[in-house]
């Protein structure tokens, strides 16, 4: 019966099936730097640095004026080694390989995947600062779902191919209400995974148990009637000083915490023009108000020299502009592919004589399973691992807010 079970390969080879057909974040974010980890033994804290899009000012006329290369990078580290350790004794080797799969292998695969999706959604309510919706109604209707696309395209975002939105478990069953009679009896039948809703304005829509839900600081949840205006203009930088805060209130504001400005307006990043709406912000961390002022950092930081291709506002956030706050709420997800960069590069492998690692050559997924045994307890034990790094680009992510589920 031993020859029928699995060796440690084929172990490798299941996981990752598994794994392939149930990480919905994973599979729609861009794998294009995974060839930069093409060989293996990396391990947690390998780093390679991602050059962002540059930027330039485009003239009009024969004279041209040099312009200097704004160089900037973001990070890409291999952050986390998620792993699951699996005891099982001599009786379980026994098994069919379909059961061994169904008892053992299935659970940790799926104990891993809600882990790396938990994180991915995470990232994603500290990161994103567009943003579209309401923090009291769902998102039940094809304008709803059309918004977060227009407010993309405005800012320049291509969604022309490959563009996705992630749904709450409770935002996707009312959107399946409101929109069930527009879709053709052929259900999208060119959506294969499993957690897909269907295609709807510009995207592949699916749903998540991960979908984050954000609890606002104390004070756009308790003191929403605050009138809080800029208290010093802002030209640059990602530090602004807010008056007309109730204090002394501690954490006021949260990171993750969503803002609006009313007087400075958001730019496409391509045109640089204005898109007309306010200029948003995330919150980066905590804020306490005292003496009814309070200072806040954001993202973006702020750039509003006219003359710097990175610009990302139509002026300095003025002094006395008003300042909307946003309560609790769901953040659903709306990018195209580039909006998320993920690696899972091969793990270095353990010099023990059971270990095995399958590269999915689609995807570059990579798992490793390791078998050892115990004399001392006379157990043994196996252990799964995926190494993964990842990085929302916020630009490129449009965050739709909705009401959470009552009770």
């Amino acid at each position: 019966m031993q020859n029928n079970f699995i060796t440690t390969q084929l172990v490798a080879n299941l996981a990752l099936a598994e794994f392939s057909i149930n990480c919905p974040f994973i599979v729609t974010g861009s794998r294009m730097y995974q060839k930069d980890f093409t060989s293996s033994g990396y391990k947690v804290g390998d780093t390679i640095q991602l050059r962002r899009r540059n930027q330039y000012i485009v003239g009009d006329g024969p004279t041209a004026v040099p312009q200097g290369i704004v160089q900037t990078v973001e990070n890409l580290t291999v952050a986390h080694q998620y792993h699951t350790l699996i005891e099982y004794t001599i009786a379980d080797l026994e098994l069919r390989i379909e059961d061994f799969n169904q008892e053992f292998i299935q659970p940790a695969v799926q104990n891993i995947i809600g882990q790396l999706e938990t994180d991915l959604a995470l990232a994603a309510e500290l990161q994103s600062y567009i943003f579209t919706g309401s923090a009291s109604s769902a998102i039940n209707s094809f304008g709803a779902v059309d918004l977060a696309g227009a407010k993309l395209l405005s800012q320049g975002v291509n969604l022309s191919k490959d563009a996705y939105v992630a749904l709450s478990i409770n935002d996707a069953s009312l959107l399946k209400q409101g929109v069930q009679t527009n879709f053709t009896p052929v259900f999208n039948e060119k959506i294969v995974r499993n957690s897909a809703i269907g295609h709807i304005s510009y995207f592949d829509a699916f749903q998540s148990q991960q979908i984050a839900a954000h609890y606002a600081g104390v004070g756009p949840v308790s003191h929403s009637g605050d009138t809080l205006l800029v208290n010093g203009a802002v030209g640059s930088g990602s530090t602004i000083v807010l008056s007309g805060a109730t204090s002394p209130v501690a954490n006021y504001f949260l990171p993750g915490d969503i803002i609006s400005i009313s007087g400075v307006q958001s730019v496409n990043n391509i045109t640089k023009k204005s898109t007309g709406s306010n200029m948003q912000f995330v919150i980066t961390a905590p804020a306490n108000s005292s003496g009814s002022a309070i200072t806040i950092q954001v993202s973006p930081a702020i750039i509003s020299d006219s003359t710097n291709p990175q610009r990302n506002v139509s002026n300095a956030v003025p002094n006395g502009a008003t300042v909307t706050t946003y309560g609790n709420h769901a953040v659903n997800l709306a990018y195209p592919m580039r909006g998320l960069d993920i690696v899972c590069p091969p793990l270095y492998k353990l010099q023990v004589p059971m270990v095995g690692t399958a590269v999915d050559p689609n995807t570059g997924l990579s798992l490793t399973i390791t078998q050892v045994g115990d004399i001392l307890n006379y157990v043994n034990y196996m252990r799964l691992d995926l190494l993964t790094g990842f990085v929302f680009h916020p630009q490129y992510v449009c965050r739709l807010i909705s009401a959470l589920p009552s009770g």
